[in-house]
């Protein structure tokens, strides 16, 4: 994570071809031979730490409940594999203890996202998984290999003041182009190691590549750039020219290919 070569990313495991965030995609990932996965942490009612991508179960589910307010076993019921494809029917949500027995031995690089924001389940709760997932990194061995990661700052400073620069500090959007769900006391450039960059306006730019200025100010504070966006070879190239240092993918396959191609893998 030193951002000397460039990273590929499996943005929720490989979700091409598997449903995002289950221990398929993510096994997957590992056997493509990605370098990192990036995936989603929620801690449920009963203060258990899963895997899951949005506050809702509903897109992946189809059961409209918020996942903060259930317990592990009422997430354990549901099936996070059908709406992708019936073949996939009967996946569960897996909890990040069971991520962790995947990946502990793996050569693999890990971005949390924690998504329990303080303004929706307010600081207690969102701070609590934050300390939940650093034990439980430690516990496993994991924290040469583990970046945090939020859209919420104030999970980020809330990190940083707690435990230090233990582990690089992901934000998400820089500058003008304002992503963050909310704001800390503490400036996004001494905050944010890394961060992903958004357009400064939705639908401009090369398919909706942050733009250049984006890209010199995290040079200027020495944040390392990443992006999420198409799998072409116009937008990596020019995300590489301006010195992007990690990608996360949709589309491993895709990525890998246009990385060989462009001499970075």
């Amino acid at each position: 994570m030193d951002s000397k070569r460039i990273i590929l990313a499996a943005h929720r495991g490989d979700r091409k071809c598997f449903p995002e965030n289950t221990m398929p995609a993510f096994v997957s990932a590992i056997d493509f031979g990605c370098d990192m996965i990036e995936t989603d942490i929620h801690m449920t009612a009963d203060g258990e730490l899963i895997i899951f991508h949005d506050r809702s179960a509903k897109r992946t589910t189809g059961v409209d409940r918020l996942v903060d307010q259930m317990t592990l076993a009422e997430l354990k019921e549901l099936d996070a594999g059908a709406l992708f494809d019936e073949k996939f029917r009967g996946t569960r949500i897996p909890t990040v203890a069971e991520f962790m027995d995947l990946i502990r031995e793996k050569d693999i690089l890990i971005n949390w996202e924690l998504k329990d924001y303080p303004n929706q389940v307010g600081d207690a709760h969102a701070f609590a998984a934050v300390d939940k997932l650093v034990a439980m990194i430690e516990e496993n061995g994991l924290g040469e290999r583990s970046m945090l990661n939020s859209f919420s700052d104030r999970v980020l400073a809330y990190a940083v003041s707690t435990y230090g620069r233990r582990y690089p500090i992901h934000g998400q959007g820089i500058n003008h182009c304002p992503r963050s769900c909310d704001t800390a006391e503490m400036a996004r450039e001494a905050l944010y190691d890394w961060c992903c960059l958004y357009p400064n306006e939705a639908g401009k730019g090369l398919n909706c590549l942050a733009s250049p200025e984006n890209f010199a100010y995290c040079a200027e504070h020495r944040i390392k750039p990443c992006v999420c966006f198409g799998d072409t070879e116009e937008n990596y190239r020019t995300a590489i020219e301006l010195g992007c240092r990690m990608f996360t993918s949709n589309d491993i396959y895709a990525a890998d290919k246009l990385l060989r191609e462009l001499g970075e893998r």
